[in-house]
This record gives structure tokens, C-alpha cells and sequence, in this order.
């Protein structure tokens, strides 16, 4: 089927959020005396802070009543280091500008809340490019479910097998393998060789690789 619509993830992808996200979990995570490492950080990327210390808090055996003030304070500290220190990931102008020239529906689909969304938008200056926003902030579940994609396809008029998702993360890449969607991926550096990136239709280092002719090819 032809492919008429383009969905963006957010957080790593269209700006570089995720070191914000780990700085403020670190801070936020130290009162229950919680590290954790850089490798086991990224693995969880692109899970909604919810599943994110649902784990976490788990496997460090603390009460799980202080999962909901502890997303809040996680998702207030990145709201605020977005503002203070965001920046735009590479080549992010360059990829929408080539989804307009291509004519196709434009959606955002993030697992985060519609507050942090609402700010990196602000932030970036990317409030006007996107038709419909989606937020996974109050499904049953985040990413790696395709709830997420699949509300921004049908509110954006489209069917999910029409849709070209970009992508960072593994849990999104899944996401949108199982709303039976196309994927390209900008994997973080440090995990871009890694065989599980196999899974999308093309893997990219940066998005300042995406020209029209890369995108057309993709349709």
C-alpha cells in the first residue's frame, strides 16, 4: 500500500532529550539510594516513565505508592532542563522539510506526557509542523505498544500500514513494527551496530541523511 503519512517519535529523535531524561532520573531516583549506568539506561528508552520505575523501583525493592509522585518529579526536572539546555537532534528541518516536498500527512506519536511534549515543541520551535500530536501519557500502555502510532495514523486519517514512523529507539521500532508500519531508525551512537536494528526498513546515524531521494525511495 502506498505510503501517505510520516509519524516522528520525540524524546532522542527530534530533540536530544534522552541525556535529560537520565540526568533527571539519576537526581530523582537518588533518594531511594538508585544508579543506574548508561548501557542499562538506554535499554529502556523510549518506555513511558511509568514502566520505566515500575522496573527500577521493582528491582530495588521500594514501595511501589512512590511510583506516581516520582513520575511527576522526573517529568517536572526534564520539563525544566529542556528549557534550560534542549537542543534540536541534527538534521531535524532537513526531515520534515522532506515529508512536506513529498506531500504526505504529518504526526508526532511520543510516549511521553503531553506537558514535555507541549515544551520540547515550544522549545524547538516545531509547534506549527506537526497535524496531530499523540501522546501515550493515559493508555493501558506505552510503547513497545503500537497504541501510540495507531491513534496518531487514524486521527491523521490514514491506515497504519500507510504510515512511515522515525524512530530511536528499540521499543519504538517495535512499536511500530506491530502497528504494521515502515520504520527508520537513528539509533544512539553507542548502540548504532547492533544487530536488533536489522528490524527496520533502513537505519540511519543521523537524520541529516534523510534527502527526498532517500524518502521517496522509502514510499
Amino acid at each position: 500500500m502506498k505510503t501517505t503519512t510520516v509519524i516522528f517519535d520525540m524524546d532522542g529523535l527530534l530533540i536530544d532529550s534522552e541525556p535529560l531524561w537520565y540526568e533527571a532520573a539519576l537526581e530523582s531516583l537518588a533518594k531511594f539510594d538508585i544508579h543506574i549506568g548508561h548501557t542499562e539506561y538506554y535499554a529502556s528508552t523510549g518506555l513511558r516513565t511509568k514502566e520505566f520505575l515500575e522496573y527500577w523501583l521493582g528491582k530495588f525493592n521500594i514501595d511501589l505508592m512512590h511510583l506516581q509522585e516520582t513520575e511527576a518529579d522526573i517529568t517536572s526536572r526534564v520539563i525544566g532542563k529542556v528549557f534550560e539546555k534542549g537542543t534540536t537532534m541534527k538534521g531535524v528541518e532537513l526531515a520534515i522539510e522532506s515529508v512536506k516536498k513529498a506531500n504526505l500527512k504529518i504526526g508526532l506519536a511520543s510516549s511521553s506526557p503531553l506537558s514535555l511534549i507541549h515544551a520540547v515543541l515550544e522549545k524547538t520551535g516545531l509547534q506549527n509542523e506537526f497535524t496531530v500530536v499523540c501522546s501515550a501519557e493515559h493508555l493501558p500502555f506505552g510503547k513497545p505498544h503500537p497504541q501510540v502510532f495507531i491513534n496518531c495514523a487514524l486521527a491523521l486519517n490514514s491506515q497504519p500500514v500507510e504510515c512511515l514512523c522515525f524512530e530511536d529507539s528499540f521499543n519504538g521500532l517495535i512499536a511500530a513494527k506491530a502497528a504494521r508500519m515502515k520504520c527508520v531508525v537513528v539509533p544512539h551512537p553507542d548502540q548504532f551496530n547492533e544487530t536488533k536494528w536489522n528490524l527496520a526498513d533502513l537505519k540511519l546515524a543521523s537524520l541529516d541523511s534523510m534527502s527526498n531521494e532517500t524518502l521517496l525511495k522509502l514510499l
